[in-house]
């Protein structure tokens, strides 16, 4: 009976670590789906289509005044608090810089390819990396984000990898990638518009 119950608590705290895949981002349009070297499923791409008449600036001046490619310290500090309550950071010895660069990496007619950060918080702040290929059109512009890549800013007493596909558990977070990357797109679309 002793075996029985130690058995089941391990199963119990193993099937408690695991993360079940994100149905819904599955469903998400625009969103293509690749397995990595592991075999577990990635966000691959996100692409979306939005309409635009008579934009007032161009896409290339845009996506350089509105997106972002510096560069993102990453540590293992621990990092304790919540939105309502005090917060503070316990610091460690290991940090990375992962280094940023020109955002505009090539002009070409109607294409503009870029790669930028943008950031999102859930419990803690996570970066998101991508390549954008921007695409104009005569009443739309077609976004292509691939190269999706997410780190979280602090990883407690776990070492920090940097950036890694971003997979489609629940625990990724998914869903605040594709956000933080549809909050980028609307970046560019009101600066068009102004």
């Amino acid at each position: 009976m002793k075996a029985f119950i130690i058995l089941f608590t391990l199963v119990a705290v193993l099937t408690g670590c695991t993360s079940p895949k994100m149905a819904s981002i599955y469903q998400t349009q625009g969103v293509e789906i690749a397995q990595n070297a592991a075999g577990d499923d990635i966000l691959n791409k996100y692409s979306k289509t939005i309409p635009i008449q008579n934009p007032h600036s161009s896409l290339s001046l845009c996506i350089a005044q509105e997106l972002n490619n510096g560069p993102v310290v990453l540590t293992n500090e621990s990092y304790f608090g919540s939105p309502w309550w005090y917060s503070y950071n316990i610091p460690n010895q290991q940090s990375i810089t992962i280094n940023g660069g020109q955002t505009i990496k090539l002009v070409e007619g109607n294409h503009v390819v870029a790669n930028a950060v943008t950031d999102y918080q859930y419990n803690a702040k996570y970066f998101v990396s991508y390549t954008l290929t921007a695409t104009r059109h005569q009443n739309n512009i077609d976004y292509l984000f691939s190269n999706i890549k997410q780190a979280q800013q602090y990883t407690g007493s776990t070492v920090n990898d940097g950036f890694e596909n971003v997979k489609t558990l629940q625990r990724s977070h998914p869903d605040l990638v594709i956000d933080a990357l549809n909050k980028e797109i609307n970046k560019i679309q009101t600066c068009l518009l102004k």
